[in-house]
């Protein structure tokens, strides 16, 4: 009885700017605690902007430390948020971005098998399970509403790209080069070890996407995706 009774005399925008306040503190708490990424972002003056399906534990974990941890799948405007401006234009920021037919594909296998949080588990037993397969599930699910519903379909350019599609980070690595972005960025911030890779979600047709979409599938991808195609350069 408590909660609506509070909710019906404190104004939203007053309730708004307390959990925003709670939300801040947590995050400077982290910035103080050994090891957290949050932590090793300061300590490197560099910031990783993890987009989903595009090697985010592995940049982390070989980036920042084993006992780094994940960050989460948040927009730039996060991070503006817990370090504020100042530090934000001065650090380093980064992130890699993946073929949008490629990361769709790979983000449907990894959510079908259980994913790694319970969301992810959550995403899968109430919305995939309607779909016996991933050509069902682009014709009759993937679309410019439904993909914003969950974070691993997200546009990429959501991420690091403002209102305006001002590019809002330093540095844009591309998962087909992988391994040598992660190298320029290991130079630049002079921290890490060579790339581990972890999380990696196994396939026969892992180097070839091609062979799971037809040209119906691809051009309804290519559709939804249109931006991230546009701005970052892919082809099908």
């Amino acid at each position: 009885m408590k909660k609506p009774i509070v909710r019906a005399v404190v104004p939203e925008n007053i309730r708004n700017k307390y959990h925003r306040m709670v939300e801040y503190k947590k995050y400077q708490k982290l910035r103080n605690t050994p090891d957290n990424t949050y932590k090793r972002f300061d300590e490197t003056q560099s910031i990783f902007i993890h987009i989903p399906k595009a090697a985010g534990i592995s940049t982390i974990k070989s980036l920042y430390g084993e006992r780094a941890n994940g960050i989460g799948h948040r927009p730039y405007t996060h991070f503006i948020f817990v370090y504020g401006e100042k530090a934000y234009n001065r650090y380093f920021k980064f992130s890699f971005v993946r073929n949008p037919w490629d990361r769709l594909y790979s983000a449907y296998k990894f959510l079908k098998k259980g994913g790694i949080s319970e969301p992810d588990v959550i995403f899968n037993e109430t919305t995939l399970i309607n779909y016996d397969t991933f050509e069902s599930f682009v014709m009759e699910w993937v679309n410019a509403e439904n993909v914003q519903t969950y974070f691993h379909f997200i546009p990429q350019y959501q991420f690091i790209y403002s209102p305006e599609f001002e590019l809002m980070v330093d540095f844009v690595g591309r998962f087909e080069n992988l391994n040598e972005d992660y190298e320029k960025i290991r130079e630049k911030i002079g921290t890490g070890e060579h790339l581990k890779h972890l999380n990696k979600t196994k396939d026969k047709k892992e180097n070839d996407y091609r062979e799971v979409y037809t040209p119906e599938m691809a051009e309804k991808v290519a559709e939804v995706y249109k931006k991230d195609i546009e701005l970052f350069g892919y082809s099908f």
